[in-house]
């Protein structure tokens, strides 16, 4: 079955924030439900995280969705590819909250902080994929390569 480059580029969106999700729930929230930093929250801070996951398996699923349906259906196609990838974005952004805030922690709080930092670039390049994938022009792969002449002098 042949893919557009739009579909690889949600495919490939997708995948980064299932990696997200991952880093996420995997080693940013055992790290953060051990914080013993004084006033931490950390029992407000796990559920967050977990929304945060939710959320991002939500736009996972719409990002697959817009990526096979089929050309009768553009319209929706880019509509569910660019909403998700505006929430991507604003996940992402929102972490960066989370990131600053566990920086003060102590030194045990510095791998959170670093995988929070990671999944923010992940969601963030996401996102930005996806929403190019809506606003890029279609066209062949040679239509696009730089040593190709568009005027076809070289056919001459």
């Amino acid at each position: 079955m042949m893919h557009s480059w739009r579909q690889r580029i949600l495919m490939l969106g997708a995948a980064l924030m299932v990696i997200s999700a991952a880093l996420v729930a995997f080693s940013v929230i055992p790290l953060v439900r051990a914080d013993t930093y004084p006033g931490a929250a950390p029992d407000r801070a796990v559920s967050a995280f977990w929304a945060n996951v939710l959320l991002v398996l939500l736009v996972v699923a719409a990002a697959v969705t817009s990526s096979r349906l089929g050309s009768n259906r553009a319209t929706l196609r880019r509509a569910l590819a660019g909403v998700p990838g505006l929430l991507a974005l604003v996940l992402g952004l929102l972490l960066i909250d989370a990131a600053t805030a566990f920086t003060g922690h102590g030194p045990g709080m510095h791998g959170a902080v670093v995988a929070i930092w990671v999944c923010v670039c992940l969601d963030v390049a996401a996102g930005i994929g996806m929403v190019w994938s809506v606003f890029a022009r279609q066209g062949s792969s040679r239509d696009c390569s730089p040593l190709s002449d568009p005027q076809g002098a070289d056919d001459a």
